[in-house]
């Protein structure tokens, strides 16, 4: 099994603007698999009427809520996902290997993982855990996609939450906008190292941005991808279509016009809906 280095949340995010440190620990994949993802199930002994422990306990606190990351016993490794755009509007994404541990024979984002300890460099004075976390979104973009460095235009992170199936790990989506069009990228063997986990890359056309809703994020895909779709690649969706209708997102105006869609019509107003593109077929990507 995978037991290479990751990255954990030791302490709590921000909830604003303060000024506070963020404490990651160092720890291993194994130390993820034997917490996080096995603390939804309780431990038993045969012959007993209670279990040894119940797993919920080290998710949610004696209030019911979610147990801080400070207080937490979990590994709680930071993953990382990012929607990747290329420059004619179609939206990459990976089919993930049956043997994945992640979302196995599920569609994930355009690259997933978690942070890794190269993701913060050795002087890292300076960075904040957003800059750290594109690091990492990036880094598994380029190694699931096989993209380079240069390739990349832009990347910005659009939400972060908790995967309560997985124990309540920290969670951060981010969109790309990639200087490739699909034909590039599909045209790109699957790294060999990635093939255990990378089955197939796709491209394609969401759905118009006048029907995105950020609480029916599966509908903006095709329907043939919809009831594949992993949680991260869901989860993702959801924060860009809340963040396509904020006029302040500095990704905005390009997608939109990566897109070649207009803009959703604000509150009360009416307007014709965009014409939605043909989609085209998916190619392998291996």
């Amino acid at each position: 099994m995978y037991n290479g280095d990751i990255l954990g949340l030791a302490s709590d995010l921000p909830s604003g603007g303060e000024d506070v440190v963020v404490k990651l620990r160092p720890g291993r994949y194994f130390d993820f698999f034997c917490s996080n993802l096995l603390a939804p199930f309780d431990v038993w002994e045969t012959g007993r009427k209670l279990p040894h422990l119940r797993g919920r306990e080290l998710i949610l606190d004696q209030r019911g809520q979610l147990m801080t990351f400070r207080r937490s016993r979990l590994a709680n490794t930071v993953g990382v996902s990012s929607l990747a755009f290329t420059t004619d509007g179609q939206l990459i994404l990976v089919a993930q290997a049956k043997d994945n541990v992640g979302s196995p024979g599920l569609i994930a984002p355009s690259g997933s993982g978690a942070l890794e300890p190269r993701d913060v460099p050795q002087d890292g004075t300076g960075l904040t855990i957003g800059d750290v976390v594109l690091r990492g979104a990036e880094r598994e973009l380029r190694e699931e996609c096989h993209v380079s460095p240069s390739e990349i235009e832009i990347s910005e992170i659009v939400g972060h939450g908790r995967w309560i199936s997985r124990g309540a790990m920290p969670e951060f989506c981010a969109v790309t906008l990639l200087q490739l069009t699909s034909d590039q990228v599909l045209d790109r063997a699957i790294r060999l190292v990635e093939r255990p986990y990378v089955s197939e890359v796709l491209a394609v056309d969401l759905a118009p941005v006048a029907r995105w809703n950020p609480r029916k994020p599966l509908t903006m895909l095709p329907e043939e991808v919809r009831r594949s779709a992993s949680w991260p690649l869901a989860f993702g969706l959801a924060y860009l279509a809340q963040s396509i209708g904020d006029q302040s997102w500095p990704l905005r105006q390009e997608l939109l016009k990566r897109l070649a869609q207009e803009a959703p019509p604000a509150s009360g107003e009416s307007s014709r809906g965009p014409t939605q593109r043909r989609q085209r077929p998916v190619r392998e990507g291996a």
